[in-house]
């Protein structure tokens, strides 16, 4: 019988954020460490955190004042999902983390 050791899997969440700047520099800390609580290196964080801000930073392009910024995390097999959606901009991060780090 084989048993293998698998770490836990973060849980997936949604979060909710203001397109103004003071809350939009968050997010990409939210993501580095969500890929690290998923078994990623710092690396593998500082990976997500630019993809998401780069994302993130298309996403609010010519949005109003008063908009929002819809995020969805979850952990997949392979690594960390990210969904982002700013009024009717979406974008989508995946970031591998390789086995060896989970």
């Amino acid at each position: 019988m084989l048993i293998e050791s698998v770490p836990p899997m973060t849980d997936a969440f949604k979060l909710v954020v203001s397109t103004d700047p003071p809350y939009r520099a968050l997010v990409p800390e939210v993501a580095s460490r969500y890929a690290e609580l998923s078994g990623g290196s710092a690396a593998d964080g500082a990976a997500l955190a630019s993809a998401v801000k780069a994302a993130l930073d298309r996403v609010v392009t010519g949005a109003a004042d008063e908009a929002h910024i819809d995020l969805s995390f979850r952990p997949e097999a392979g690594g960390v999902h990210v969904d982002l959606a700013c009024g009717a901009q979406r974008e989508t991060v995946n970031v591998t983390i390789p086995v060896a780090n989970r």
